[in-house]
């Protein structure tokens, strides 16, 4: 009996790891997005990494709040990075949209891929 307690608990440690393993995977790569973003908009100060990651952190845990989150997202670039409010704007959506592109060379490597495995055996 004992020894399936000390499985579940196993089990449950390993799922906290896990989940705490792709949260920061996540941030990691929100920030470099977010870097990359900073890198494009010439005026921004304060675009080393760990600034960045900070950004993106706070970007995250304030991003929950309905309605004004991504509002408030803005006036942390803006006062975290020296970018101006518009240009904060501009870092939020080139962020997302460098995102959004990675995402989609991804997933359109991978179809390829998959596709190029599919047809081989019948060449």
């Amino acid at each position: 009996m004992i020894s399936q307690w000390w499985m579940f608990g196993l089990a449950i440690t390993e799922l906290i790891i896990v989940v705490v393993l792709v949260i920061i995977v996540s941030l990691l790569i929100e920030a470099i997005f977010l870097k990359i973003a900073l890198g494009i908009v010439k005026n921004s100060k304060n675009t080393d990494f760990g600034s960045v990651f900070v950004t993106a952190l706070v970007m995250a845990l304030i991003g929950w709040i309905p309605c004004i989150g991504c509002i408030l997202s803005w006036v942390v670039i803006n006062s975290r990075h020296n970018t101006g409010f518009g240009m904060a704007i501009v870092v939020w959506i080139l962020a997302g949209l460098i995102g959004l592109i990675v995402a989609v060379v991804i997933v359109i490597f991978i179809v390829g891929i998959i596709g190029i495995a599919v047809v081989i055996p019948f060449i």
